[in-house]
């Protein structure tokens, strides 16, 4: 598991370590009044090297300052299917139309088994899309304050190797300012739901609590990596 998903289980008694433990701050979760203060939201600034990590905060800042600017960009792959493949396939294409809706963002999707071609994404404010193991693609151009994350197993193993080939090194290389992603094979469940985790930002919440609102387990193998504080659709004061 990763340290930073046992941190948030600090404060709790023990507990089995084998596999996951629930994320009772996950929107909807029956027990949230009762445990939900005792789960700690960990986010790092990390990443292929120590400017990179000092960028994030203040390319977040930045980003604040002037709104969220630039072009989504949704990767679904045309899965129908009943079944959990064909679910989060599913709440891409949905994360899409609510981008749509609610942001004022311009939406490029791609709906088919292949991926954005290597320099097809200008500007690139936000993307999720899935499905290519540790072999990134040099699409996107990111905006100061882009968000992102691809579905994909191991794309965090290596996040401080400028070299590697995984999805969250490439992104932060290439100046993303927050994304996510897993230290070891974490299972599709375990992801945040592309829908539901962009809706929470889109309501104007933070990016820890936009992730810890929609990851489903803690204990686990996902890590959030960005300003934990940062709000891209901040609401007008």
């Amino acid at each position: 598991a990763s340290v930073d998903s046992e941190l948030s289980m600090v404060l709790f008694d023990s507990y089995e370590l084998y596999r996951w433990q629930p994320n009772v701050l996950k929107k909807g979760v029956d027990d949230f009044l009762n445990l939900g203060s005792r789960t700690l939201m960990v986010s790092r600034l990390d990443g292929p090297s120590e400017t990179i990590a000092k960028g994030l905060i203040d390319k977040a800042i930045a980003a604040e300052k002037t709104g969220l600017r630039g072009t989504a960009y949704f990767d679904s792959r045309g899965i129908t299917a009943e079944n959990l493949y064909g679910h989060f396939d599913q709440s891409l294409r949905d994360a899409a139309l609510c981008t749509r809706s609610q942001t004022e963002l311009p939406v490029i999707e791609e709906q088919t088994a292949e991926l954005f071609a290597p320099g097809s994404c200008p500007r690139t404010a936000l993307y999720c899309g899935w499905y290519s193991v540790n072999k990134y693609v040099d699409a996107f151009d990111f905006v100061d304050g882009a968000i992102g994350y691809h579905i994909a197993s191991f794309e965090a193993v290596n996040l401080r190797d400028p070299n590697s080939s995984e999805w969250c090194p490439s992104m932060l290389k290439r100046g993303i300012t927050a994304t996510l992603g897993p230290v070891a094979e974490p299972y599709l469940h375990a992801f945040p739901e592309p829908k539901a985790f962009f809706s929470e930002l889109y309501e104007g919440k933070c990016l820890v609590e936009a992730y810890y609102r929609t990851q489903p387990l803690n204990s686990w193998q996902l890590v959030l990596i960005g300003d934990p504080l940062y709000k891209p659709f901040k609401k007008p004061s």
